[in-house]
C-alpha cells in the first residue's frame, strides 16, 4: 500500500479545522439562532466523525483493511453517510428558504429529505435479509450532489451579493463527493491503481469539504452585511412613510378641518351679533351653516382617522367602507345601491394613500349622483382588468352637462384625485341618459 505523509499530514490538518468549523458555526448559532447555521454546524460534527472513522491508522494506528473489512464498519458505515447528507439537505433548504419562495425547490428538498429516513428503512431490511447494500450509499450521494447542483445555479441566477461565495462553496462539495464516490467505486471493485483509490479515496471529499466551510462562512458574513444594509433601508422607509404620513395629516389638519373650525369661529361671531340685534332669521342661518360645518368636519376627521388606522389597513375594508356610505346616502332619497366586485380577490394590498384616493374619489361620485342625479339606482363596481384597477360610478338619473358642471358637483375634487393616482379619468353623461365616472387605475396584482 502506496502512503504519503503530506496527504497524512493534510488529513491531521483538516480534521483540526474541520472539529474548529463545527465549534465555531454552534457558536454563531447561539448567537444568530438561524436553524441554517445549526444544521451546518451539525453536518461538519457528523462529518468529523467519518472522517475519523475511515482514517483509522492516521488517528488510531489501525490498519484500515482491518476496519474496512469488520462486520460494524459494514453496519455503520452507510447510516453516518445517510445522517451527514440528511443534515446538509437540511441545510440547504434552511438556507434557501432564507432567500427563495421557490415553490419547486422546496418541493424537492421536502422529497429528498421523506426520502432519506426510507432509505435508512430499507438499509436496515436489507441487513437484516444479507442483501449487498453497498449501492444504498452511492444512491445517498447521488441524492445530495443533485440538489447541489440545483442550488448552484439557483443562487447564481439569484444574483445577490453572496450568491458566487455559496456556489462556489456548493460546487467544490459536488466536485469533492463525485470524485470520492468514483475513488470508492474503484476500491471497491478492484480496478483503481492510483494512490487516492487504493490509500486515500477521501482525500477529494475533505478537499470539498474544506472549500465547502471557506465560502460558506465567507457567505454567512457577506449575507449578514447584505441583510443589515436591507434592514436599514426598510427602517428608512418606515421612517420616510411615518414622516409622509405625518405630513399628511397635518396637511388635512390644516387645509380642510382647519378652514371648517375658522369658518365656525367666524359664523359664531356673527351669530352672537345677530342676536344681540335681534336679527334671529339671520342667527338662525348662521346656526344652520355652523351645523352643516360642524357635521363636515366630522365627516373629514371620520375619514382621517380611518385611513391611518392600521386595523382598517386592508382594499377589503376600503370597498366595505364604501358600500357602507353608499347605503347611508341612499336612505336620504331612497334610491337602490348596487355593488358589483369581480375578481378583487387576486389583488395585491394597496398602499394608504391609493386606497384614501379611492376612497375620497368614490365617496365624491356617490354623493354627486344621491343629490343631483334625480335617479332611482346608483352602481358601483370595482374590478381588476389586466394589472389595472377599473372603479366606476353610474347612475339612471337626468345627466349632467358636463361643460357646465366641469368646476361643480365635485368634478373637479374627483379630476385631482384621479390625477394623484397619475389615473385614466373619465366621465361620460346625456341628457336622460343618465352619468358614468370612471377611473383606471395601473397596478400590480
Amino acid at each position: 500500500m502506496f502512503t504519503s505523509p503530506s496527504i497524512e499530514l493534510f488529513y491531521i490538518f483538516f480534521q483540526g479545522i474541520l472539529l474548529f468549523q463545527a465549534l465555531v458555526f454552534f457558536a454563531i448559532y447561539f448567537i444568530a439562532a438561524q436553524k441554517d447555521i445549526l444544521f451546518y454546524s451539525l453536518f461538519l460534527s457528523t462529518a468529523a466523525a467519518y472522517f475519523f472513522i475511515n482514517a483509522p491508522y492516521i488517528f488510531f494506528g489501525i490498519s484500515e483493511e482491518e476496519v474496512w473489512s469488520s462486520t460494524w464498519y459494514d453496519f455503520i458505515n452507510t447510516p453516518v453517510i445517510i445522517v451527514i447528507n440528511l443534515f446538509y439537505l437540511l441545510f440547504l433548504k434552511e438556507f434557501f428558504s432564507d432567500i427563495t419562495n421557490n415553490a419547486a425547490v422546496s418541493s424537492m428538498f421536502n422529497f429528498l429529505l421523506w426520502l432519506m429516513p426510507v432509505i435508512f428503512v430499507v438499509f436496515l431490511l436489507l441487513t437484516f435479509l444479507k442483501y449487498d447494500r453497498q449501492f444504498i450509499y452511492y444512491i445517498v450521494k447521488i441524492i445530495t450532489i443533485f440538489p447541489s447542483i440545483i442550488a448552484v445555479f439557483i443562487i447564481i441566477r439569484l444574483k445577490l451579493p453572496f450568491s458566487r461565495l455559496v456556489a462556489t462553496g456548493l460546487s467544490f462539495t459536488v466536485i469533492g463527493t463525485s470524485l470520492t464516490t468514483w475513488m470508492d467505486f474503484l476500491y471497491t471493485e478492484g480496478t483503481g491503481d492510483s494512490i487516492f483509490s487504493t490509500t486515500y479515496p477521501f482525500f477529494f471529499i475533505r478537499l470539498g469539504t474544506l472549500g465547502d466551510m471557506i465560502f460558506y462562512l465567507a457567505a454567512i458574513l457577506k449575507k449578514w452585511h447584505y441583510q443589515e444594509k436591507q434592514l436599514a433601508i426598510e427602517k428608512l422607509q418606515s421612517l420616510l412613510t411615518i414622516e409622509k404620513l405625518r405630513n399628511k395629516i397635518s396637511s388635512e389638519l390644516h387645509d380642510d378641518i382647519g378652514g371648517t373650525l375658522s369658518g365656525i369661529a367666524k359664523y359664531s361671531h356673527m351669530t352672537d351679533g345677530q342676536l344681540q340685534k335681534g336679527d334671529y332669521i339671520k342667527a338662525k342661518n348662521s346656526i344652520n351653516v355652523i351645523q352643516r360645518s360642524a357635521n363636515e368636519m366630522i365627516d373629514k376627521l371620520g375619514d382621517l382617522v380611518w385611513a391611518v388606522n392600521p386595523d382598517k389597513d386592508s382594499f377589503t375594508t376600503m370597498l366595505e367602507r364604501i358600500k357602507e356610505y353608499g347605503e347611508e346616502m341612499r336612505h336620504a332619497k331612497n334610491i337602490q345601491f348596487r355593488c358589483f366586485f369581480e375578481n378583487t380577490s387576486i389583488k395585491k394590498e394597496t398602499g394608504m394613500d391609493v386606497r384614501q384616493h379611492l376612497y375620497l374619489f368614490a365617496k365624491e361620485a356617490i354623493n354627486n349622483a344621491v343629490k343631483h342625479s334625480g335617479g332611482t339606482a346608483i352602481d358601483f363596481d370595482v374590478t381588476f382588468e389586466k394589472g389595472s384597477l377599473v372603479m366606476l360610478i353610474r347612475d339612471n338619473g337626468s345627466g349632467l352637462d358636463t361643460e357646465q358642471s366641469s368646476k361643480g358637483n365635485g368634478l373637479a375634487n374627483m379630476q385631482k384625485r384621479a390625477a394623484a393616482l397619475d389615473a385614466v379619468y373619465d366621465l361620460s353623461s346625456g341628457s336622460g341618459a343618465g352619468t358614468q365616472v370612471k377611473m383606471v387605475v395601473k397596478t400590480t396584482q
